[in-house]
């Protein structure tokens, strides 16, 4: 077994691509594009906007304050 990485910029490597694709012994295995929620949230923690807690306690505190507001009943 081998692994190729094509970088599909380049008119040759879709070319490739495709003729791969239509070959019986190799299996092409596509990454799947990032939507863009996640995006959104890697930039927020690459800019510091991330939440930090002391305790498990004042975690759950701020989940149960956000989900009041939300008129969400959590459990615990």
């Amino acid at each position: 077994m081998a692994t190729v990485i094509l970088n599909t910029r380049s008119a040759e490597a879709k070319k490739m691509l495709e003729y791969l694709k239509s070959t019986r012994y190799a299996k092409v295995i596509e990454e799947e594009k990032v939507n863009d929620e996640t995006i959104s949230a890697i930039n927020d923690i690459e800019n510091g906007k991330v939440n930090s807690y002391n305790s498990v306690k004042d975690l759950m505190s701020s989940l149960k304050k956000k989900a009041g507001e939300q008129n969400i009943n959590i459990e615990c």
